[in-house]
């Protein structure tokens, strides 16, 4: 089968339209007509329905994306290993990473990484933990940092650190100090927490017992902005205490026992091959978060 035509197949199916994946691949419609003709008739299939809305994707259509995709990744990764034997590590580490950890470990990883590997250019994404697991499969992320265990199967998984659930509140003086907080404690007291699209909140919501309600007067999607507003005395948010390691300005109380615990992994796609640089990027989270591997009981 032709790369070039696959590639093709995949702009047409990408843009939903001949004129404007034609624009794209810097080639003639009549030419990308034509291709994807030739494509169609060596398949004995049609790959798409041609109607006044664009190019739609048939069963087989779809099928064959799904092949291709993986398919140019390989092909690209046989490009990058070959380069790397003749010329070192250079080229661009693309990295997914979930909020809860783009600030708490990311900035560490990446000074560390620059100074060893200045020939690298990184590119990171930073979303919640589906949109980064999907990304890894879909070719676009080549790793990220984000949960073990994972919603995707094909995922490969080293675990990092293991962490618990905690109340972020502001800290007052004038309370008693408490080294834990009840998960049951929790149903009267006013919250800010992320939205349901966050591992942490569905998590927590899979925590609660049955009957159990929270009483939730703020969802945001912005873990900076909930420990602002807990900071600032506002309302108190839950959220994993290794994204907030070193912070004094706040009271973290870990909820239970028994403890709500999570694992933070990187994740890569365990079918396609991991470049020189996706390797050294392992080995440095692994040694930047070795100081969390003993976790507190």
């Amino acid at each position: 089968m032709d790369p070039r035509r696959l590639s093709y197949f995949l702009s047409v199916a990408a843009h939903g339209r001949m004129a404007k994946a034609a624009d794209a691949l810097g080639v003639a419609q009549p030419t990308l007509s034509q291709q994807i003709r030739a494509l169609e008739q060596d398949l004995g299939t049609v790959l798409f329905n041609r109607t006044p809305q664009g190019m739609q994707l048939t069963e087989t259509g779809r099928a064959l994306r799904e092949h291709a995709q993986r398919l140019m990744v390989q092909t690209e990764a046989a490009r990058i290993a070959i380069a790397e034997l003749e010329g070192g590590m250079t080229g661009t580490l693309r990295i997914g990473i979930i909020h809860t950890y783009s600030t708490a470990f990311l900035p560490k990883m990446i000074a560390s990484f620059g100074q060893k590997y200045p020939g690298v250019r990184l590119d990171v994404e930073i979303g919640n933990a589906l949109d980064v697991e999907r990304r890894i499969l879909s070719g676009h992320l080549d790793l990220a940092i984000a949960f073990d265990p994972a919603q995707h199967s094909e995922l490969g998984i080293d675990r990092l650190f293991e962490e618990r659930l905690v109340l972020v509140r502001a800290k007052m003086r004038e309370r008693p100090p408490q080294q834990s907080i009840p998960l049951i404690a929790l149903s009267g007291q006013p919250l800010a927490l992320l939205k349901t699209t966050f591992a942490t909140r569905r998590i927590l919501d899979q925590s609660l017992p049955e009957g159990m309600v929270l009483d939730i007067r703020v969802e945001m999607d912005s873990v900076e902005a909930l420990i602002e507003l807990a900071k600032s005395g506002g309302l108190p948010t839950i959220l994993a205490d290794r994204s907030l390691t070193g912070r004094r300005d706040l009271e973290l109380l870990p909820i239970g026992p028994p403890w709500i615990r999570r694992s933070g992994a990187i994740l890569w796609d365990a079918h396609r091959y991991q470049t020189a640089a996706a390797r050294a990027f392992m080995r440095i989270a692994s040694e930047t978060t070795r100081p969390l591997r003993s976790p507190e009981n």
